[in-house]
């Protein structure tokens, strides 16, 4: 650490660059009273509207085969004997109900959207009416602007937002009139700073999902959030973060909500055109930002080709009709109980639509399949899920098919996973990766411009975060030093800032990209805490793990380089004695790259169980030594292989240990050939003897690894394809 280290620091505070923003416009503080963008004043409200747009019925198309009406009557007949798709086996009495619809209607309550408010009622009514049978809820979501001259302040977010307001209407029984009442008759959101700013959250809404309890994301009914918004987020992380990093957060946003089963429909509104009477020196966008809410669309369910935009008066109607048939309910609950009396089990029911039977399809593509791998519930996908949702009725049958051997399904899920990611935020972080002082300037503006060592963290560690082999680790972070320690400090807090737990992907960006390096290196200080506090960490039944990622050694603990290797070592001793392993990465100046630190790197990896080895380079670091972004990028994606798990435990097995003799797994619909011969190099087997755990090998586990959203189904009843 040195002098100019704490120059440089202090020369990119974003609380300075906004200070000198707000003297730059002079008016910053003094405009006489809040303005739109298109100069208009902001707080007089809008008028309401009662209007309603009626949503048709989607068409029935003759092209899809399940939209034609039969030529021939429907035969019904109790025989066994392989038909026609025309003809059905006996009916079995179920009430095939579907599973039923909550819709989550998102609202940006941002100073920008003042002139939509009569158009997102409308919206509101014309959504309710014609989905009168679907359980409806609210969110309103706006935030308020940071006392940018209050230092404090500031350092708890580096950006020029305050508080953030979540007012939440969840989902129930509520009619239009409760929505638009609870709406108001204007967007709460203030502008800031003379008008100069809007404040304008996004992503920390959207997350409230992941982080609370809420009916939406109910596993027995089809979810949808609307998502009424222009897509500016200048909330997250620091003013100044690069719109790359605020794309990582969307996508994986997008991916945990539809992991909940929560499908996003973004709607986007333009905000106001500039006009010769708006502020010249607005700092808002003007526009919606379509890229961030197509990512949502993609990795949201891709519920439509393309985000339906509102960008005149004219389109209101078309884009509230192309939402509202995009709503559909194709899953149908089953009885808890067949009918004893029809002699039929889920395994033997056939499904049809106008005398057509669908076929059963595991990928889900078009047919139907058991939802959420058990049986009790099916879902319709492509031509029979659009022929449902154009008014055609969906029958159940006994199949006619001879070679029915299902009797039960089980979802299998991986060991938790839990990892602790210890990221050094010393100073020394804040120099450009060239060596030059050019990474200085605003990424906004310069975006090709070198990065900081702290930002190439950042945007790996976000990679990693969003990765799909760690689609279900439960991810907490510690900086060290503390995320508000003082300027130089070694302050470590006592516990993890962000503990271990599903869903903290996107707090854990947000803390990165506010944070600003300061401080020295606590090496010590932090791994010990670790190791006496390893909270989830150590919980029998979860794997484990600590990820340091530093730019040197210690030098906080006031201690001599034999005591504070000896410190180290025993902390990584004790969290490997408790099953947890501790994993090393260097990444940063050449002047961290000292023979002290890499000694105390060596102890912890050693004593952590991570150390590498090898053999015809016995002087080679035991730990990762990242040189360059992509060495940084590689290293982590290492640990997440490492890490990764292709065994699963199985829960709701059959009573008789017989069945398990006629078991077939399936990953996302493939059935994976049986590994009969235990050669252990593809396919899967039963792990132990009791046969409770199955684990897969060779492809089809870097498969399961490297796929998103991949699903694991084992069926029952059925002799198992053996892999030759």
């Amino acid at each position: 650490m040195n002098a100019s280290i704490g120059l440089v620091t202090a020369l990119h505070s974003p609380y300075l660059k906004l200070a000198a923003v707000c003297l730059a416009l002079v008016a910053c503080a003094a405009e006489p009273a809040p303005v739109t963008r298109s100069g208009a004043p902001m707080r007089t409200g809008a008028a309401g509207s009662s209007a309603v747009v009626d949503i048709p019925t989607l068409d029935c198309p003759p092209t899809n085969p399940f939209c034609a009406t039969p030529a021939t009557p429907i035969t019904t007949t109790t025989t066994t004997t392989p038909t026609t798709t025309a003809t059905m086996c006996s009916e079995v009495p179920l009430d095939l109900a579907p599973a039923g619809i909550n819709i989550m209607i998102g609202i940006d309550g941002s100073a920008s959207m003042v002139s939509h408010w009569p158009a997102i009622q409308t919206a509101i009514r014309s959504l309710a009416k014609s989905n009168a049978g679907a359980q409806f809820g609210l969110q309103l979501f706006w935030g308020e602007a940071a006392d940018l001259w209050n230092m404090p302040t500031m350092n708890m977010s580096n950006n020029v937002c305050g508080e953030i307001h979540n007012k939440f209407l969840d989902v129930g029984v509520h009619t239009a009139e409760d929505m638009v009442k609870f709406l108001g008759d204007a967007p709460p959101g203030p502008t800031a700073f003379g008008g100069v700013l809007e404040i304008s959250p996004v992503i920390a809404p959207l997350n409230y999902y992941l982080t609370n309890a809420s009916k939406l994301a109910d596993p027995k009914r089809t979810n949808y959030l609307v998502l009424i918004t222009d897509g500016n987020d200048n909330c997250f992380g620091s003013y100044f973060v690069s719109s790359k990093d605020k794309l990582l957060a969307y996508q994986k946003l997008a991916i945990e909500l539809y992991k909940q089963n929560i499908r996003i429909i973004p709607v986007g509104f333009d905000g106001a055109s500039m006009t010769a009477n708006a502020n010249p020196f607005s700092m808002t966008p003007t526009t919606t930002d379509l890229e961030v809410l197509g990512t949502l669309l993609k990795h949201g369910g891709e519920v439509l080709p393309e985000v339906p935009k509102v960008d005149d008066p004219q389109k209101l109607a078309s884009v509230i009709t192309q939402v509202g048939q995009s709503i559909s309910n194709c899953r149908f609950e089953l009885p808890a109980a067949l009918d004893p009396n029809a002699g039929a089990n889920p395994f033997e029911l056939s499904f049809s639509i106008n005398g057509k039977t669908l076929p059963r399809d595991r990928h889900n593509v078009n047919g139907w399949n058991f939802a959420n791998g058990t049986t009790s519930q099916v879902e319709l996908f492509g031509d029979g899920c659009a022929a449902v949702r154009a008014g055609q009725t969906l029958k159940a049958h006994k199949s006619c098919a001879r070679d029915i051997c299902g009797t039960s399904a089980v979802k299998v899920e991986t060991r938790p996973r839990a990892v602790l990611l210890l990221l050094d935020s010393s100073a020394s972080r804040i120099e450009c990766v060239d060596g030059s002082a050019a990474c200085l300037s605003d990424p906004r503006t310069t975006p090709d411009r070198p990065l900081t060592f702290w930002e190439v963290v950042q945007r790996s560690i976000g990679v990693t975060l969003t990765a799909p082999i760690n689609d279900d680790v439960e991810f907490g972070m510690q900086f060290f030093p503390a995320k508000n320690a003082a300027s130089f400090s070694c302050e470590v807090a006592t516990a993890a800032e962000i503990p271990p737990a599903q869903g903290t992907e996107i707090t854990i960006m947000n803390k990165m990209l506010e944070k600003l390096p300061f401080g020295l290196s606590p090496v010590v200080q932090v791994i010990e805490n670790v190791a006496a506090n390893p909270g989830r960490l150590a919980d029998p039944q979860t794997l484990g793990a600590v990820v340091l990622l530093s730019d040197g050694g210690d030098n906080c603990s006031g201690e001599e380089q034999p005591q504070i290797v000896a410190r180290i070592g025993a902390a990584a001793k004790k969290l490997l004695d408790k099953g947890i392993k501790t994993y090393a990465v260097r990444f940063g100046s050449e002047q961290g790259r000292t023979p002290a630190g890499e000694e105390q790197l060596r102890a912890l990896v050693t004593n952590g169980g991570t150390a590498r080895v090898d053999p015809t380079n016995p002087a080679a670091k035991p730990y990762v030594d990242a040189k360059n972004a992509q060495e940084l990028g590689d290293a982590l994606a290492s640990i997440s292989d490492q890490l990764a798990s292709c065994s699963f435990t199985l829960t709701g097995l059959p009573a008789m240990e017989s069945e398990k003799d006629k078991a077939n797994l399936f990953l996302n619909g493939e059935a994976i050939p049986f590994d009969k011969q235990a050669t252990k190099l593809n396919g899967w087997n039963w792990v132990d003897a009791a046969r409770t755990t199955v684990e897969l090998y060779g492809e089809s586990c870097t498969a399961f690894k490297t796929n998103r959203r991949t699903s694991v189904v084992v069926e029952f009843g059925c002799p198992p394809i053996d892999l030759l």
